[in-house]
């Protein structure tokens, strides 16, 4: 499975494409509230799952 380095949207920005070849941003599809969802982030030999503000533009990778 491949998750590509695709960058995000970011809602504070007029959605400005931000860090694309460098990091990927994706949701999960569990929310954490009604303002947050779970995502996985990774970049700089970093990954993470944390939750993020719905609003930002992050991709979806449908996984069956």
């Amino acid at each position: 499975m491949e998750f590509p380095a695709v960058g995000y949207r970011y809602y504070g920005t007029s959605g400005s494409l931000l860090h694309a070849g460098a990091y990927g941003d994706y949701w999960s599809s569990v929310a954490y509230d009604s303002n947050y969802a779970y995502s996985l982030y990774f970049g700089s030999g970093n990954l993470s799952v944390s939750y993020s503000y719905k609003q930002n533009g992050f991709s979806v990778r449908c996984v069956r």
